[in-house]
């Protein structure tokens, strides 16, 4: 029982790890843990970290490894940068363990940490008096170089000092690891093309504390004009507290509007797509805290059924970001914490940090709007349905009364009863003609399911044919040119609607021929592998400027007098080009004619949407 209160106690005061013969950690206690801020699974089989110290000089680097390599307990102060840029010392001792045949099989490491004392006295440290010194000499003295960024000499005001400490390590020592691929870089350029050079890198400081270093490199030569070496000089730079102050009062800045952005969800994630921050318009709507979801990867926002969907969307929007093409919104299905799906639409866009590559993803919670769309499409088919039964069901006493018309027809009549009855003819022609448009305009969605390839040419020729007996048609020149060399999928009864429309409402606004006027309609098609382009121009009457915006509104008839119809022609164009996510646009000037070009999407297998 004492025993076990006696490892207890060991455990919860001291820092403790154990580590394999090659450095990885197999295991380590809760204090380990709080102190990387890291779960167990991203600790176990991980490097120990606690010797990778940025602070300690090639000097201590070489001790502690001499120790360890040599099966030797080392006890030493070792320096951690923690989390949240939070530093620690740690009273530290390395101990080998051995089996049965004296070989090292674990190493255990065991921390106390001082850093309140060590914070206090450090003033009284020998250990960080040599660390300051050398920093400072690094700074304030000439340094000679090989290729290599070895330090080979030093000015002479620092032989006497630390001569034998700074010579033989390495100018990468004081340098941020961050710079050094930069940095071999200039070295590089030195001693290849010996030119001088200036740069600027991050260096470490004795409190741990970032620096910013400006340093100069010279090239020195022998008689054959070789390289031989080159000298360093580095200063700090002016200006880095300032500096330093403004990028955490911006930084600052950015997260404090970063986070109070709750409206939208804002997800940001880095090159491999694992999320690295977001705000709490993200957390509200997902249910996941900041501390669950940074380092998670993006899927465990999608939803399970459309990983697969979702992952080829993502990597698809990226490409068209790295090569600056993106401007498209992605509809995806979400997943929150508790399984729960809905729907989400965003836009991402991106920047560069260094060589580092972040997204970020401005999304919306439509659940309501997609509610509403799918009430609409109900209505809209509800609509739809009682329009079509509301028409056929009125053709019925229509068609009564022309056969009681027809039955009328065969008796006597006076003059004017024949007149009244002939009135009466054409008046139930324009009711049949009203109740067969308001019937296919009510089914054009349910037409978009029946696809089958269009051969423009013979349906332009059968159109024409259709309108060989209306009034004007024989004194208009039509000329028809078509271009298809690839096919081209659509309804047929759809399409059959849109020329019979476009080439009717021509000939209907058609001018008179004279002998300085000739009616002309072009009708131009051109087919392409994504789209048709259809166009119907004439030299007719045109529309005035004040109807142009009205043309496709349903009953609108910019002239009764010329057009028979119900004004349903134009409003069927304009649906089918609606439910096709197609266009129509219309010019025209008056007395000079109208043109009307209508582009469909060609509905190859796979690109119809059936919705």
């Amino acid at each position: 029982m004492q025993d076990n209160m006696l490892l207890n106690s060991f455990e919860n005061h001291f820092i403790v790890s154990i580590s394999d013969t090659q450095g990885n950690i197999v295991y380590s206690n809760d204090n380990f843990l709080k102190l990387l801020n890291k779960p167990i699974n991203q600790s176990v089989g991980q490097a120990q970290e606690l010797l990778k110290s940025l602070l300690q000089t090639k000097e201590l680097f070489c001790q502690v490894w001499r120790a360890i390599l040599a099966g030797e307990k080392w006890r030493g102060i070792l320096f951690y940068k923690g989390n949240g840029n939070k530093n620690h010392w740690l009273d530290t001792t390395i101990s080998p363990i051995k089996n049965e045949n004296g070989h090292i099989v674990r190493y255990v490491t065991i921390s106390n940490d001082i850093t309140n004392y060590y914070c206090k006295e450090t003033h009284n440290n020998t250990i960080y008096c040599k660390e300051k010194k050398l920093i400072e000499n690094f700074t304030k003295e000439v340094l000679y170089i090989n290729r290599y960024g070895k330090i080979i000499n030093t000015s002479e005001n620092i032989l006497n000092n630390t001569y034998n400490s700074i010579v033989g390590s390495n100018i990468y020592d004081f340098i941020h690891p961050a710079n050094h691929g930069y940095i071999k870089e200039q070295v590089d350029k030195v001693f290849d093309k010996g030119k001088k050079c200036k740069y600027q890198s991050v260096g470490l400081s004795p409190k741990g504390n970032q620096t910013l270093y400006v340093s100069k490199i010279k090239p020195v030569f022998n008689l054959d004009n070789e390289v031989i070496y080159a000298t360093l000089k580095s200063k700090k730079h002016r200006n880095n507290i300032n500096a330093n102050n403004k990028l955490k009062a911006i930084e600052t800045k950015y997260s404090n509007i970063f986070q109070s952005i709750n409206v939208g969800i804002l997800v940001v994630a880095n090159s491999v797509g694992n999320i690295i921050e977001w705000n709490k318009g993200a957390e509200l709507a997902f249910g996941y805290s900041s501390s669950e979801i940074i380092g998670e990867p993006l899927t465990i926002l999608m939803s399970k059924k459309q990983v697969d969907v979702g992952i080829k969307e993502l990597l698809k929007a990226k490409n068209k970001l790295d090569n600056n093409t993106y401007d498209d919104t992605i509809e995806m299905l979400g997943q929150r914490k508790n399984g729960e799906e809905f729907p989400v639409e965003f836009v991402m866009s991106h920047w560069r940090n260094g060589k580092e590559k972040f997204y970020c993803a401005f999304m919306l919670d439509i659940s309501k709007r997609k509610k509403l769309e799918e009430k609409l499409k109900k209505t809209t088919k509800d609509l739809e349905l009682f329009l079509y039964r509301s028409a056929h069901e009125l053709k019925a006493p229509l068609t009564s009364a022309e056969g009681l018309l027809l039955l009328l027809k065969e008796e006597k009549q006076s003059k004017r009863v024949s007149l009244l009855i002939n009135m009466l003819d054409e008046t139930l022609e324009k009711g049949r003609l009203l109740l067969d448009d308001l019937a296919f305009a009510s089914i054009i969605s349910e037409k978009r399911r029946s696809i089958t390839v269009i051969d423009f040419k013979s349906k332009i020729n059968t159109t024409l044919e259709t309108f060989k007996g209306i009034k004007n048609f024989d004194a208009i020149k039509f000329q028809v040119q078509v271009e298809q060399k690839t096919d081209f999928y659509f309804n047929q009864e759809l399409m059959d609607s849109v020329f019979q429309n476009l080439i009717h409402n021509a000939i209907c606004f058609s001018k008179s021929k004279t002998n300085n006027h000739t009616p002309i309609t072009k009708i131009k098609v051109k087919v392409s592998e994504k789209h048709v382009s259809v166009i119907v121009a004439d030299n007719g009457l045109g529309i005035s400027n004040e109807f142009i915006d009205k043309v496709f509104d349903l009953y609108f008839k910019a002239n009764s007098i010329n057009s028979n119809g119900a004004g349903l022609g134009l409003y069927i164009v304009k649906r089918i080009v609606d439910d096709f996510n197609g266009h129509v646009t219309v010019t025209s000037k008056i007395n000079k004619g109208t043109s009307f070009e209508v582009i469909l999407p060609n509905l190859k297998e796979g690109e119809l949407n059936n919705d």
